[in-house]
This record gives structure tokens, C-alpha cells and sequence, in this order.
């Protein structure tokens, strides 16, 4: 191995990530300069340096890491940056779906604003396509009140609701304004005619508890949220 030497550093440049003052002490220890690991891996003379001091690259390619690991006899996780960590940390980590409080049948609370999150819930990738195919950031999460939708929807249950559906059709729950509040209702598409403006839709709106009377609107009446693809009950 070649004696070690002193590498010059512009002025104001330090190593900042721990990981990277390891790549530097391992590489030191091993009697090289960074010039000879650079032509080592196959680069550049200043290749490390750049790297190691003005982060360029941001990340160190994966076979390059391995050459170098096997160069100095180190383990090549020992040379994973700290922000090359964190980003795959990210990139692995489940996605969440925001929780509003707020109350369908309880009307108010507005789902397209970040403000009004209370907290969210987490999903296995898998788990979360198994429920929808749409985005991520279509999708909301909020609680249930009354008893208008039992047995299948009770009051306290927790609902995500995918507000990229909102065309109801095939029939099914969906989380619409309908001018005073919020709630949760069964939807059947009813075709009813032709007027000067096109086809006329109108909405069966029914609920699952038969004490309540099911009632018919024009589409155009009301505001529908979206569809409630999955839900949550405590026992």
C-alpha cells in the first residue's frame, strides 16, 4: 500500500455526514490518498474528493461502493451515506392516508385541506392497492355518526374514502354533501330523460338502516365526495 498524505480541502468545506467521514478515515487507514482510491475505482482523480466534499455526486453508484468496500476491507454498508439511508428509509416506508375530524351525518369539515388533518393512518403498499388503484392523494380517512347506514357502516367506524370515485356507478356507499353536512348513503344511478342541456341523471339515496326513508336528487344537487372503499371498527 502507498504511504498516506494530506489532502488539500478548499477552504469553508467540511465533511458533514458521518458516513462519509468514515468512507475518508477508511480510506486513510488503508494508506491511500483519494487521488489513488479515485484511479483505484477507475476515476477521476479528484472523483472522491468531489464526492466526499462537495457531494458530488449526491450518491455514490452501488457497484462503485462495492469496488471501494472491497478496496479498503471494510463492509460496503458501512459506506451508505446518511442521505442515501434516509432517502431509501423514505422510499420504503408505507403510505399514509390523512384522518379529518370530521363526522359524516355530522355535517361541516372540509377533506381538501392539510390544515384540517388530525393525524393519519399507515398502509402496506399491498394492503392499500388491494383496496384502490387510485392515487394515494385521493384518499381520506374520517369517522362515521349515527345509525342511518347499520348494520354494514355503525356509528364510531372509520371510513377511507376514495375521492377520485365519485360517479356512482357500479351502486354503492359514498360520502356526499348534500348541502347541509356531510353523510354517508347508498347510491343508485337512475337515467331519467334527455333536457336541452344533454342526458338527466338523478340519484336513488338510501340507507342501509330501513327506518329511514330512501329519497331520490338530481345529480346535480347534491356533492359527492367520494366512495367509501374500506372502513374500520373498534370491538
Amino acid at each position: 500500500m502507498a504511504t498516506s498524505s494530506s489532502v488539500s480541502i478548499p477552504d469553508g468545506e467540511r465533511l458533514q455526514d458521518p458516513a462519509r467521514q468514515q468512507i475518508f478515515a477508511a480510506i486513510t487507514a488503508a494508506g491511500l490518498t483519494l487521488k489513488q482510491a479515485s484511479r483505484a475505482l477507475g476515476r477521476n482523480d479528484a472523483y472522491l474528493q468531489q464526492y466526499l466534499y462537495r457531494g458530488s455526486p449526491k450518491r455514490l453508484p452501488e457497484e462503485l461502493r462495492h469496488q471501494l468496500a472491497a478496496l479498503l476491507a471494510v463492509d460496503h454498508h458501512s459506506l451508505v451515506p446518511a442521505t442515501d439511508v434516509a432517502a431509501n428509509a423514505r422510499s420504503t416506508t408505507d403510505p399514509t392516508v390523512p384522518f379529518f375530524p370530521v363526522h359524516a351525518s355530522a355535517g361541516g369539515g372540509a377533506l381538501n385541506r392539510s390544515e384540517n388533518q388530525d393525524g393519519h393512518f399507515s398502509f402496506p403498499q399491498a394492503v392499500l392497492r388491494g383496496i384502490t388503484s387510485s392515487p394515494q392523494a385521493e384518499l381520506r380517512m374520517i369517522t362515521i355518526t349515527g345509525d342511518s347506514m347499520t348494520p354494514t357502516l355503525e356509528h364510531g367506524d372509520i371510513v377511507m374514502v376514495d375521492c377520485a370515485q365519485t360517479w356512482p356507478s357500479p351502486p354503492g356507499i359514498f360520502i356526499l354533501d348534500d348541502g347541509v353536512g356531510l353523510v354517508a348513503k347508498r347510491l343508485d344511478l337512475i337515467a331519467s330523460g334527455t333536457s336541452t342541456t344533454g342526458r338527466m341523471h338523478h340519484l336513488q339515496i338510501t340507507s342501509e338502516n330501513t327506518q329511514y326513508a330512501r329519497y331520490q336528487r338530481d345529480i346535480d344537487e347534491v356533492h359527492i365526495v367520494g366512495r367509501v372503499v374500506w372502513f374500520a371498527r373498534a370491538l
